[in-house]
């Protein structure tokens, strides 16, 4: 799949509306089904993981370990939080610390530089969203064609 691809899929399955909750679900999946990609990338044998359950946190650390991308830390850092929002919102009705959660995972997408002016929480919640897949899908290109993958410096 090439990025204009992964782009229209991210577009058709993250839904607008402002229901922070299924914003939160349906990015958590689509982020953990491009960490598979670029663990699976990386992998001489991923038949032997196929039957494994790994945690998304354990997939956001292997892919980030896989990679090597130093220059991802707040792409990584992003995902981690997305990851603990997703938690607050799928196992506890109501969570005290979602809304939290939703803040810390927001200000990482402010502190980025460019256009991220606050607007609604669900239209930021969805910017910050693809932000976070435009650094992943730029380790997971670099993971599917290594060749073209920038020399650490």
């Amino acid at each position: 799949m090439n990025k204009h691809d992964d782009m229209r899929r991210i577009h058709e399955h993250l839904p607008e509306g402002q229901d922070i909750t299924l914003i939160t679900l349906k990015a958590h999946l689509l982020v953990e089904e491009l960490l598979d990609d670029i663990i699976w990338a990386h992998c001489r044998n991923s038949a032997i993981l196929e039957d494994v359950q790994i945690s998304f946190s354990i997939k956001l650390k292997l892919a980030a370990a896989l990679s090597g991308r130093d220059d991802m830390s707040h792409g990584w850092k992003m995902g981690e939080k997305l990851n603990s929002l997703r938690n607050s919102l799928a196992h506890r009705l109501d969570h005290p610390l979602a809304q939290r959660r939703l803040d810390s995972f927001l200000s990482l997408y402010y502190e980025h530089p460019g256009d991220t002016s606050k607007t609604s929480t669900a239209d930021d919640l969805r910017s910050a969203i693809y932000l976070l897949f435009v650094y992943i899908l730029g380790v997971r290109s670099s993971s599917l064609h290594p060749e073209s993958e920038a020399p650490n410096a």
